[in-house]
């Protein structure tokens, strides 16, 4: 019952020993924890508490030496050595979208477009944070990336949903798949080196902005006084970086086309929904692709499960 199975997603080998350690100092689990290889590539995680184990489920994406670690609960009188390891679960960021579409039905709609929806964070919108909706989605990890989405608005107005995934790590450039870099692509082998297109690149990573950590009140100066130093700046602990460069090359903004992307989610003029400010018409009817798949759907809605 408090058991989960895993495994690095990489064809490349695991030291085992490095990988126990290095996951039993990250978590430090309080009631302890057994770390065990099953075969198969496969490790089992064995909790004695169960605030542990929830703990790291929360936490779900992990890494090992920047290799994303799939882990998945084993069910009571389950066989770990048979339990599926190709979904694990994302916050999503959901940008260059108009306020009055940041609801809970769209976030649904989206979650489900990249993968399979599973909460909607309202926690940004009592912050303050509007200029983007943020999503926990299940993905597989067999699957492409998705970067973007085309959203109707009425008959006229088009814009397209950029998405950025928090704690993303290694992802390839040509396929869009998680787990190897752009020099180990298995498309290297049907296509021509000079023919090679980088489809995908480093603005599908969320970029956690450094913050101001405030002087704590409680610290002083050797005299008594209070403290006056300065603030510290703390990065982020997705490690996240700000520049597109990888492997030597600076990637710029490519043009961005999968299928299903174009496809629009249509607002129903039916439904009432928040004023749309004019600014917001960026993209027009001069990115519409082809083909059209018709998502019915109402943005009034502001309601979601609490986080």
């Amino acid at each position: 019952q408090l058991c989960l199975v895993g495994r690095c997603l990489t064809d490349s080998v695991v030291h085992f020993p490095s990988l126990r350690n290095t996951l039993a100092d990250l978590w430090h689990p309080i009631g302890g924890i057994y770390i065990t290889e099953i075969g198969e590539k496969r490790y089992l995680f064995q909790f004695f508490h169960e605030v542990d184990i929830d703990r790291v489920v929360a936490g779900i994406p992990w890494f090992f030496n920047n290799h994303l670690l799939i882990l998945q609960k084993v069910p009571v009188g389950g066989n770990p050595a048979v339990v599926e390891l190709n979904h694990t679960e994302f916050w999503i960021q959901v940008h260059d979208l108009p306020s009055g579409l940041m609801s809970a039905s769209m976030a649904k709609q989206f979650g489900d477009f990249c993968g399979r929806f599973i909460e909607y964070d309202t926690s940004i919108l009592t912050l303050g944070i509007q200029h983007y909706m943020r999503i926990r989605v299940c993905l597989n990890v067999a699957a492409p990336l998705k970067r973007k989405k085309k959203v109707l608005i009425g008959k006229s107005m088009v814009v397209y949903a950029q998405f950025k995934y928090e704690k993303l790590s290694l992802f390839c450039f040509i396929c869009g798949k998680l787990g190897h870099w752009e020099s180990y692509c298995p498309m290297r082998l049907f296509i021509d080196s000079t023919k090679i297109v980088f489809g995908w690149d480093l603005s599908l990573r969320a970029v956690v902005r450094r913050r101001n950590m405030g002087v704590s009140r409680w610290l002083r100066a050797a005299d008594g006084s209070l403290y006056g130093g300065e603030n510290l700046a703390v990065k982020g602990r997705d490690g996240g970086i700000d520049i597109l460069q990888a492997n030597g090359l600076v990637y710029g903004e490519m043009e961005l086309d999968l299928e299903g992307e174009n496809e629009p989610i249509e607002l129903s003029d039916g439904k009432k929904r928040q004023r749309i400010v004019e600014s917001s018409r960026v993209l027009r009817e001069a990115n519409v692709g082809s083909g059209s798949m018709i998502v019915s759907a109402s943005s009034g809605d502001q309601s979601s499960r609490d986080r």
